[in-house]
């Protein structure tokens, strides 16, 4: 028998440089991806933590308006039922009417009154006295 003193060829026609080359290369990809995955899972969880706060803000901020819309619900009814303790439409007519008929611009001041008696019973008593 005859001994193979040739150096072996590798199956697949692949030396192990060529293969530490791929693997090395293989590596490196599967790194940088590692690398992306982490920054997309870093910036995934940066813009769900400002999400949240956002949301947080626009709920406190509804609460806010629903508060808001409810305190001036209850002022409209407040105004509305004190409203309707005012006088209609009718009523302010009816006064109108008697107030025009009485026309209280000409009543007089029972010191204006006093004044006139007492002028007229000065003029009589000087009427009387000539």
């Amino acid at each position: 028998m005859a001994v193979n003193t040739s150096v072996a060829e590798p199956q697949g026609g692949m030396d192990p440089a060529k293969l530490y080359v791929w693997v090395k290369a293989l590596e490196s990809k599967v790194n940088n991806m590692l690398r992306e995955m982490d920054l997309l899972k870093n910036n995934l969880v940066k813009k769900n933590d400002e999400m949240k706060k956002e949301l947080k803000a626009m709920n406190d901020e509804l609460m806010e308006m629903k508060s808001e819309q409810q305190k001036m619900s209850q002022n409209m009814d407040l105004i509305i039922k004190e409203l309707k303790q005012t006088a209609g439409i009718e009523e302010v007519a009816v006064l109108k009417k008697y107030m025009d008929l009485w026309n209280p611009l000409n009543f007089v001041t029972q010191r204006d009154l006093e004044r006139a008696v007492e002028a007229k019973i000065g003029s009589m008593s000087k009427s009387a006295a000539k």
